[in-house]
């Protein structure tokens, strides 16, 4: 049976279905993750996709759908968004993710990324103590709001991951989980935005892509729809742990790229 798209045109020759199949598997898993905590998918799906594309493929691939779907889920819970923190945290981020993209040809990138993974790790780690990831954490001054900012869109610049930032921090700020998704989502769809601009001014999307995009979309949807199955089987509690056990690896998962790379 002829397939209905040039397997070439993907960036690379057809996979093996055992590859093919893991590949859709991982975006399941990110996509369920990143419904769940608002951020991880680049951090769960690289990899695997990796055997499947090639990397230039990858990252403008995932912001593409990280867009889609950060705005999908920012637009249902709008009416939770919290207008505050989301002001609080756009000017960082939009400056970082400038800052960000000025530095990239000519960073350290590797020795920022090991530093990046430990305080990620170590953050997550330290969420899970206190009281196991069961006990209430206490709030952060809004002006934490700066620097996460900043930071978040400088990381998510350079290495395609900064939405874990602006989790932790609004994880701190908003009691209410669904504040704080539908902030973080908002937050997601502007950073991949602007990053999917800069892909396209760069001339890494193109008609394969988008058409690579849309064959990944299935996959996409059907994560989003088991991380909203398995949200409403979560408490407060079992949300947080989720959240620290993520941010942990996170870390863990950027460390371990660093040292493939090495």
């Amino acid at each position: 049976m002829p397939l209905p798209f040039d397997p070439a045109a993907l960036g690379g020759v057809l996979p093996s279905p055992s590859a093919l199949a893991v590949a859709t598997l991982a975006l399941v898993a990110a996509y369920a993750i990143f419904t769940l905590v608002g951020f991880g998918s680049a951090m769960i799906a690289a990899t695997p996709l990796a055997a499947v594309l090639p990397v230039a493929r990858i990252v403008p691939l995932l912001a593409l759908l990280d867009c889609v779907g950060a705005s999908v889920r920012g637009w249902r819970a709008r009416r939770r968004i919290d207008r505050g923190e989301l002001a609080r945290l756009l000017p960082g981020m939009a400056a970082g993710q400038v800052v960000g993209v000025t530095l990239l040809a000519g960073l350290p990138a590797n020795a920022l990324a090991v530093a990046l993974g430990l305080f990620v790790a170590l953050y997550g780690l330290w969420g899970l103590r206190g009281g196991g990831g069961t006990a209430p954490a206490k709030p952060l001054a809004a002006t934490w709001a700066v620097p996460c900012g900043l930071a978040g869109g400088l990381l998510g610049a350079l290495f395609g991951s900064g939405g874990f930032l602006y989790a932790a921090y609004l994880g701190r700020r908003l009691p209410d989980r669904d504040a704080f998704r539908a902030t973080q989502a908002v937050l997601m769809a502007l950073s991949t935005g602007l990053r999917v601009v800069l892909c396209a001014l760069a001339g890494l999307i193109d008609g394969p892509l988008l058409l690579l995009a849309l064959c990944a979309a299935p996959a996409m949807v059907l994560g989003v729809a088991l991380g909203g199955h398995l949200d409403l089987r979560l408490s407060r509690e079992r949300f947080t742990r989720a959240l620290n056990l993520a941010l942990l690896a996170a870390g863990a998962a950027l460390l371990a790229k660093v040292g493939w790379a090495a």
